[in-house]
């Protein structure tokens, strides 16, 4: 018995692209499923508008593009219907089936990576939000750029959620840097970092949502604390949310890479449907497709082959959950008796090596403690993490679990030469706070054969990597200027919660706790570069962050301002490094576009000859004239391989344009990082409007002060 009972199959005999599946009522009654396929075509199936001159329930839709997106909703308001929303990688065409026209076709240079249609905060009407290079934009009915704003890396998903519970949706949007980010508007509110490209987002219910990444890992997070998560050597297609036993709690609906199709509790994850299709699952959509009032879970295979699936009865599902939550206890219980029987074994043999006086060879001192540091070290590169015992005895081995450091969450230390104490280093790729669960194997020697597991907990600092220094350096010439109302001793505090200082630099900013001056120097791990902390009280809390690095000062701000719960910041950033290599972006922008308007004209020119000479290649066969034929024909080869040439030129024209307006889009992300909360939006805003209106010198402006100077 199963919680899911199928419902009708269909086979659609056209190959469905990953993710590119929406049904909506395009006629304003009926619901139709709209596809893409290869080919740069998407087809609608209809089963209750069956075409009046075919017959057929599938129509097609050219769009000669490669497709990246599809969506659909009500777009416009008058037409009480919904549009088709089909996204590739330069356009958005919100198209009309109903009566086969398009409301509009826009050119997105960013592209469009993710889709989804809704309401975004603090506008009334619904726009088509779409996820590209960088940014995030929201089109209007009249395909008005209405919103906008600007994220960490190209979006790879996008869903809608209210996870403060505030009525409102907010929008989550996931990205190629690993990044979760909720927005509220143009504002993010809350971000969270996961290990690998989030590929895939649901809403669940309340304040929970369901992701996927790209390594497999499927989980559930409430707000930004995850609930539970699993990885799976195959790779996530589709994720919904749906309450499918009608006890108000929605179940996690995944499709996978290798077919399967997969229903868990949203609680704990524990698996209570699955089926197996024959190909790769492509999208699972929820809809009442057969118009009978029951909505059906929808799963479209890559091979068109298309299943839905209805809740088995309230009796059923119930019978259902409660087995499968008996099955998980049970296997729970077995493995708990097969260990406690092999820690029983265990202290057997121990017992009669005692007894039979062969030595010690298993026992550990009941005594024994590992101790646990963290510390930095100049020129290694790394932080050093050291284990030591308080006796006698030796670490066999180490594994350490941690997100977002270690290939694979975990590492796994064996040394040659087991001794009392061991040293670990640690390299972090980037600025992180994380938790580090350690496993050590402790024995009396190195040739025992049963060894005492000792499992340990130890944070990281989220700047581990930067070393403390008494010694002058070399001040940066870049530097971030704003206030904080709090005491210097609250920044010091600060300080000691994020960087590992050591007893002697520990020892130095306390005799300074109760003075109004604090200045703190540090050396990065990575790259060697300084990093000064100064906070001066008397004037106004004024704190300068002398870095080179612009994303640094970044973070080193938002985790400040979340320490001290400062809901508002402003601040003066002078990177002119930085901006230097800002100016020359824009103008590789400027010259991109200049190139791609002037291969586009010299494309259409060529076009028009083509036609040229293809008709005259017919008058020369119909008045028989070989001699000119051949000629013809010969210009025309000639010509098609310039095409070509051109559309290659034209190709790689465009990605270096994308890489340059990526770097545009990840500047205007470094410039609002540098405040909080309305400072950080309108800087996103501002930098907008200054792109707009090719306002170089407002552009700057904003990015150094956080206004264009006449606001």
């Amino acid at each position: 018995m199963t919680i899911l009972i199928p419902a009708f199959q269909l086979k659609l005999n056209n190959a469905i692209l990953q993710g590119l599946a929406t049904i909506a009522k395009f006629d304003g009654k009926h619901p139709s499923m709209a596809c893409g396929t290869s080919g740069g075509k998407v087809f609608v199936h209809s089963p209750h508008t069956r075409d009046a001159k075919s017959e057929h329930e599938v129509r097609f839709l050219n769009i000669n593009r490669k497709l990246t997106a599809l969506a659909s909703g009500p777009l416009d308001k008058n037409r009480h219907r919904d549009i088709l929303l089909v996204g590739t990688q330069t356009n958005l065409l919100a198209y009309d089936v109903e009566t086969n026209s398009d409301l509009f076709y826009k050119d997105v240079p960013d592209g469009v990576n993710a889709m989804i249609f809704g309401y975004v905060a603090s506008y009334d009407s619904p726009l088509a939000i779409v996820g590209g290079n960088c940014s995030i934009q929201g089109f209007d009915g009249d395909g008005n750029d209405a919103f906008w704003t600007v994220t960490g890396d190209n979006v790879t998903s996008l869903a809608f959620c209210d996870v403060d519970e505030d009525g409102v949706n907010e929008l989550l949007v996931g990205s190629d840097d690993y990044e979760i980010r909720i927005f509220q508007g143009e504002e993010v509110i809350s971000q969270t970092t996961e290990t690998d490209r989030v590929v895939g987002l649901a809403p669940i219910r309340k304040t929970r949502y369901g992701y996927g990444l790209a390594n497999g890992t499927i989980g559930v997070y409430d707000r930004s604390v995850r609930v539970w998560r699993m990885k799976s050597k195959n790779q996530v297609r589709a994720l919904l949310g749906v309450d499918l036993d009608a006890d108000g709690v929605p179940e996690l609906v995944s499709g996978w890479s290798n077919g399967k199709l997969e229903v868990r509790s949203e609680t704990n994850g524990e698996v209570l449907f699955k089926d197996m299709f024959p190909a790769p699952i492509a999208s699972v959509l929820r809809a009442d497709y057969r118009m009978d009032g029951n909505q059906s879970i929808i799963c479209c295979a890559e091979d068109g082959e298309v299943r839905a699936f209805q809740p088995s009865t309230a009796d059923s599902v119930d019978l259902v959950v409660d087995q499968a939550r008996e099955n998980s206890a049970m296997a729970d219980l077995t493995q708990k008796k097969q260990e406690l029987l092999m820690e029983l074994n265990n202290f057997s043999d121990n017992l009669k090596q005692v007894k039979t006086n062969k030595g010690e060879a298993g026992l550990v001192p009941f005594d024994t403690k590992v101790q646990i540091g963290l510390s930095s070290v100049k020129g290694k590169g790394a932080v050093q993490l050291s284990l030591s015992t308080n006796n006698h005895t030796i670490i066999k081995a180490v594994v350490i679990y941690a997100e977002q450091i270690f290939d694979g969450e975990s590492l796994v230390v064996h040394p040659a030469t087991p001794s009392s104490s061991l040293m670990i280093p640690i390299k972090p790729s980037r600025d992180i706070s994380t938790e580090l669960q350690l496993k050590v194997l402790v024995g009396p020697s190195g040739s025992s054969p049963q060894y005492h597991v000792f499992e340990l907990q130890f944070q990281l600092p989220k700047f581990s990597m930067f070393l403390p220094v008494t010694d002058r350096v070399n001040e940066p010439t870049s530097q971030l200027i704003f206030g904080v109302p709090e005491r210097v001793n609250r920044v010091m505090m600060w300080i000691e919660n994020n960087f590992l200082l050591g007893e002697y630099y520990q020892n130095l900013l306390q005799n300074r706790k109760n003075q109004e001056y604090l200045e703190a120097t540090f050396l990065s791990l990575r790259d060697n570069k300084p990093l000064i902390i100064r906070m001066a009280q008397p004037e106004g809390g004024k704190v300068v962050i002398k870095t080179d690095d612009m994303d640094l000062a970044g973070e080193l701000v938002q985790d400040l301002a979340a320490s001290l719960q400062l809901s508002e910041l402003e601040s003066f950033a002078e990177f002119p490094s930085e901006m230097e290599k800002f100016k020359n972006v824009l103008v590789k922008v400027d010259e991109h576009n200049a190139v791609r308007l002037r291969l586009t004209a010299e494309m259409a020119d060529s076009s028009n000859l083509v036609k040229t000479l293809v008709v005259k290649a017919e008058d020369s066969r119909i008045l028989g004239d070989m001699d000119t034929l051949k000629k013809i024909y010969g210009n025309l080869q000639q010509l098609n391989g310039d095409l070509i040439g051109e559309y290659i030129k034209r190709s790689n024209n465009h990605s270096e344009l994308l890489e340059s307006l990526k770097d545009v889009n990840q500047m205007i992300q470094r410039a609002a990082k540098l405040r909080v909360g309305n400072a950080k939006t309108r800087v996103v805003t501002a930098c907008r409007a200054a792109l707009k209106n090719n306002n170089v010198h407002a552009l700057f402006q904003i990015i150094t002060n956080g206004h264009d100077g006449q606001s």
